[in-house]
């Protein structure tokens, strides 16, 4: 089971395979995110990301029904920190239906996979609070908490 790179052209898929994704985030967040983003303005969203060169997406089935959305992200070093390169996922998702097959895991290969050939410092993923399920997953793959947002209303 290798993940396959996604293109511009896959971008109805990947705002397909983000609308359970989206919705847990929406149920979740209500103030936060849209549990119906336009799908035109969706597939718009993400051929954009996918014709960005510093953005690798991958698709996990087939038919697809999982995804990771990569960028690399470089910084240059300031007065604070070293410079650094990293992988960011900004995405990863798989289908429910399709969970405990495989696909995340192999998700998560093709995205170390690019962070060597990308000789990346480090990955990082992001993710928000509340979905144990999948830090279970992140945790069991090798990733642990780095830092923390905290949020307060005026």
């Amino acid at each position: 089971m290798t993940p396959r790179r996604a293109y511009p052209g896959d971008a109805a898929t990947l705002a397909r395979l983000n609308a359970h994704l989206q919705g847990w985030h929406a149920e979740h967040y209500p103030g936060t995110f849209h549990p119906h983003p336009d799908p035109k303005a969706l597939t718009a969203h993400f051929a954009a990301r996918l014709a960005d060169p510093a953005v690798t997406a991958f698709l996990a089935g087939d038919p697809p029904v999982g995804y990771a959305l990569c960028s690399l992200q470089e910084r240059e070093a300031s007065i604070f920190s070293p410079a650094i390169r990293r992988l960011m996922i900004d995405h990863i998702a798989v289908a429910p239906e399709a969970r405990r097959q495989g696909h995340g895991k192999a998700l998560l290969v093709a995205a170390r996979t690019l962070a060597r050939k990308l000789r990346v410092d480090e990955i990082l993923l992001d993710t928000w609070e509340g979905n144990d399920a999948a830090h279970a997953f992140f945790r069991a793959e090798g990733f642990f908490p780095r830092r923390m947002l905290f949020r307060a209303t005026p």
